[in-house]
This record gives C-alpha cells, sequence and structure tokens, in this order.
C-alpha cells in the first residue's frame, strides 16, 4: 500500500507496478499457504524427566517436533510457556525458529529452577508456521500440552528437619521428656501389694517372701498422642515474600511437627483451610513413610481463599473427634468472633489448643531495608495488628488457651518447644 501510494503521488509506474506485483503475491500466496502448511501434520510434545522435584532442584525440560506429512516447513516457531514467576531459566531457551522437512523430527531443552513450593502447570506450547516471505502466519496452542509439576520444599530443608527429628538431637537439645502411663511396658515403674485381678506373671517372689505379703511389680510405657496440625492456607497467609511468606513458614513448621512427632512415635495428620473450596484433610497415621504422604500433601496447597474459620471448624470436627493435641497456624486475620466462635467448637473434644500465630507485619518486612517514613507506617500497622491479636487472645483466655505470636527468627522453636512441653506434662492424653 505504500507503494502503491507513493507510484500515484510521484506518477511513477514502476512503483505502481512493483506494489501491485506485491499484493497479487500476497493474495495468492494465502491459499497456497493454506494449502500447503497443514499446521495439524506438526506432533509437538514435551517430556519430563521428572514430575515431581525439590525446590533446590532442576527440572530438565525436552521438547519434540515431529513433521509427520510430506512437504517442508519452511519456518516455524515453537515456544514452551511458563510462569517466570515461578521457575527461573537456568540453561537454553524455552522456544525455538527452525526449519523443518517431511518426516524428519527436531528436539530441543531447557533447564528451569522452581522458585516456589506447590503444584504448579507447565505450558502450554504454542506453534507458529510462516511462509518463506513471512506474509502468511497460523498459530494455534497445541492441545493438552500443560503438564503439572509438583515442587517439594527444599530437599536442604527436609534433611535438617530429619536431622532435628532424630532421636539423639531431641535428647541434645531438649533432653528425652516422654510421657508415660502405667501398664506393661518395660521400663520399670514401681511395686505394690497384689489385688485380685493382677496378673501371677508380674509377683515379685523374692519381695513377697521378705514382707511376707504378695507384692508385684508395675512397669510404665510411653503413650501415643494424635497430633493434628491444622494450617490456615488462605489468601492472607501469602504475604512477604515470595519464597518466605507467611504460609511457606507455616508449611515449614507443619514439616518440623510432623517429623519429631513421628520419631516419638505419635500418630500425625494435617488439616488444611480457608473457604468451603479449599479443605483438605489428611488422616492422622505415623510410620517413616507417614512423613512423605505429608510432604506430599503440604506440596500440592496453595494459600487462596478467604479465611472462613467458622465453616473450616464445623468441617473438621465432622470429619475427626478423638482427642488430640491440636496445633492450630494462622495468621488470625479474620473477624475476632468468628475466631473465638470456631475454637470454641473444639471444646467439646478436650482437644489441647495450642495457636500458633505468624504476626503478619514481622513477616512482611522480614529482611527489607526500609525508608525511616516506610518504618513508621510498618509500626503503625503493627500496632493495629497487635490490638487485633490482643482482642482475639482475651477472647480466647476463657477457654484456656493461648495465643504465641512469633517471627520467622522464632517460629520453628516456638512450635517445637511448645510440642516437647504438652509431652511433658502429659496433654492430651
Amino acid at each position: 500500500m505504500f507503494f502503491l501510494t507513493a507510484g500515484f503521488a510521484f506518477v511513477n509506474y514502476f512503483l505502481i507496478y512493483f506494489a501491485i506485483l506485491l499484493l497479487f503475491s500476497t493474495i495468492i500466496s494465502l491459499p497456497i499457504f493454506y494449502y500447503k502448511m497443514n499446521i495439524e501434520e506438526l506432533r509437538v510434545h514435551r517430556e519430563l524427566e521428572k514430575e515431581k522435584v525439590f525446590k533446590d532442584d532442576f527440572v530438565h525440560v525436552k521438547v519434540v517436533i515431529e513433521n509427520t506429512g510430506r512437504n517442508s516447513f519452511d519456518f516455524i516457531e515453537i515456544r514452551d510457556n511458563y510462569n517466570p514467576q515461578l521457575f527461573r531459566l537456568i540453561l537454553g531457551e524455552n522456544f525455538i525458529s527452525t526449519r523443518i522437512g517431511p518426516k524428519s523430527t527436531i528436539k530441543f531443552s531447557y533447564v528451569l529452577e522452581p522458585r516456589v513450593r506447590g503444584e504448579y502447570a507447565l505450558g502450554p506450547l504454542s506453534v507458529i508456521v510462516k511462509d518463506r516471505l513471512g506474509f502468511n502466519s497460523v498459530e494455534r496452542i497445541v492441545p493438552d500440552s500443560v503438564t503439572d509439576i509438583l515442587i517439594y520444599p527444599p530437599y536442604e530443608d527436609i534433611k535438617r528437619i530429619e536431622i532435628l527429628g532424630s532421636k539423639r538431637s531431641l535428647q541434645l537439645n531438649y533432653g528425652v521428656q516422654r510421657s508415660k502411663q502405667k501398664g506393661l511396658g518395660s521400663e520399670f515403674y514401681g511395686m505394690r501389694k497384689y489385688v485380685f485381678g493382677d496378673q501371677f506373671r508380674l509377683i515379685d517372689w523374692k519381695a513377697s517372701a521378705r514382707s511376707q505379703t504378695l507384692i508385684v511389680k508395675e512397669f510404665e510405657t510411653e503413650r501415643d498422642v494424635t497430633v493434628m496440625i491444622l494450617v490456615d492456607s488462605s489468601d492472607t497467609m501469602a504475604g512477604g515474600a515470595i519464597e518466605n511468606t507467611k504460609f511457606e513458614y507455616a508449611i515449614r513448621a507443619c514439616m518440623l511437627l510432623t517429623k519429631v512427632a513421628l520419631t516419638r512415635r505419635d500418630n500425625v495428620g494435617v488439616f488444611t483451610f480457608s473457604d468451603k473450596k479449599n479443605l483438605n484433610f489428611l488422616k492422622p497415621n505415623s510410620g517413616e513413610e507417614h512423613f512423605y504422604q505429608v510432604l506430599d500433601f503440604v506440596a500440592r496447597i496453595k494459600p487462596q481463599g478467604k479465611c472462613k474459620f467458622v465453616e473450616a471448624m464445623d468441617h473438621f470436627t465432622k470429619r475427626f473427634q478423638k482427642r488430640s493435641l491440636v496445633f492450630l497456624i494462622s495468621d488470625l486475620e479474620a473477624n475476632p468472633k468468628d475466631i473465638s466462635q470456631a475454637i470454641k467448637k473444639l471444646a467439646p473434644f478436650n482437644h489441647t489448643i495450642i495457636v500458633i500465630n505468624p504476626f503478619s507485619p514481622w513477616f512482611e518486612i522480614h529482611e527489607i531495608d526500609l525508608s525511616s517514613t516506610d518504618k513508621a507506617l510498618a509500626e503503625a500497622i503493627s500496632e493495629e495488628m497487635m490490638e487485633h491479636i490482643l482482642t482475639i487472645r482475651q477472647g480466647l483466655r476463657n477457654l484456656g488457651i493461648s495465643i504465641i505470636t512469633c517471627g520467622p527468627d522464632d517460629m520453628m522453636k516456638q512450635v517445637l518447644s511448645n510440642y516437647m512441653e504438652a509431652k511433658k506434662k502429659g496433654k492430651a492424653y
């Protein structure tokens, strides 16, 4: 159109003829392009080395392009889409511009590093086919080209938790404090006089001969506890740096508590909650394999939805009634009356309830250099949020429940020390 306009403006027949030739080529090339270039003859798919990786691991992605037709494609561009906020490109490129002949196959690959824990989609694949002159092109999204990939927390965190949760580490850092009951265990508890119904094998005949009355031995055994970890997965828990949000710390605390409790032969269950669409329950269990079941369970949870405390606790009490040691991890950014009403639903089951409150301002400004103005604003927000927490704390005080407010630096310590203290005092038995 430019050459045609210029030709008429300058009365230049060469430019006019040249413009008409270009227009004619464009119009004629379009049906020829669609006739020869059947994009459906291209088969494009993605291959992943593994679909479950740790956050500090790498995702090796391979894309295979196969031309099943008899015609060549002079110019094709294949792009594999991913979210740059969730993945970091480490090696290679996620697209290719090339030519592919008939009955040929081309492969390219690239490496991604996950930025955050969770279950995310990789893709879709897009295909662009152009003619030689670049006048015509066709683009389509490859159907069924979205792959879900599960990102576990960093492997270093898991190994650190496993080391911290080991028996020797617990003994060195917190001492061996076992909740015990009299029974048929292996550790000696004491002696008493025989009463009707005692088993004869428990009689200490030497002591009985000395005292001229039947004496029996008593032994003690550690009693298992059911630990339920309730994690707030509402969108407010996503506050903070993308890799160190309140929710990410809550998940780490959940894994730490799970590992320690399983090491001490307790049963552990997990319940994550926000609104009706985001209520997830993992029934309590024990054993070493259960730690990885919990790991797989929490890795799929994302902070989303508005927190409905009353509905969530109502759902929980319908699924689980056994008396337990309950850890509730939440930023408590909800109506104080709703929180009190929700926790009251747990009262009839005689749970021992420990509320861990990751204090929002401490997480959202953690490791951030603030100006004097921003610091003043942050202090004002902190005071307002603290008043909100104090209101909730006063409401729960009548139920005998305390709130442990913590920041990123002491959250793990608070969770572990409160668990050990509850075990020491024999709560939730």
